[in-house]
């Protein structure tokens, strides 16, 4: 089954194309993935209001999309680490 990179982390969670993803939530990250949002820079109320944006440079921080998720991601595995 083919994967897809997850919007925030970039890990390979998604089993549909990032437009298709309605509402999933990618368990290394804990994004939840918002087909409403038309830019990076625009608040997701899927997300408690921050943006993609802020979410990727959270997860580069810290781990997670958000300091509140930390204690829902995991770690990727093997698979979902994009070459």
């Amino acid at each position: 089954m083919e994967k897809y990179p997850c919007p925030c982390c970039g890990c390979l969670t998604y089993s549909v194309p990032r437009e298709d993803a309605i509402a999933y939530i990618c368990p290394v990250c804990f994004w939840e993935n918002d087909v409403f949002v038309t830019s990076d820079d625009e608040p997701s109320d899927e997300n408690h209001g921050i943006s993609l944006r802020t979410a990727q440079e959270n997860y580069r921080s810290f781990g997670a999309c958000a300091r509140t998720m930390l204690r829902y991601v995991r770690e990727p595995k093997p698979e979902e680490i994009p070459q």
